[in-house]
């Protein structure tokens, strides 16, 4: 998505940058930048197994040590 803004006669290059962040703001280019900048990706299948696999290893561990009586 392309912006152009052109200097009329007479204004000057302060009113020519307000002009321009002004249509910048209102086209939502910055919004969207911004949503793209701090975007997760999502987890490979195989990364999402290693997790589960890791919680439901340490769940059992905290279990089985509740059953001989190391942690109440």
């Amino acid at each position: 998505m392309t912006i152009k803004v052109q200097k009329k006669p007479k204004e000057s290059t302060g009113e020519l940058l307000k002009r321009f962040s002004s249509v910048v703001l209102r086209s939502g280019i910055i919004n969207e930048y911004k949503k793209r900048l701090y975007r997760f990706k999502p987890k490979s299948r195989n990364l999402k197994r290693k997790h589960k696999l890791e919680a439901l290893r340490k769940k059992e561990k905290i279990e089985y040590l509740r059953k001989i009586g190391v942690i109440k």
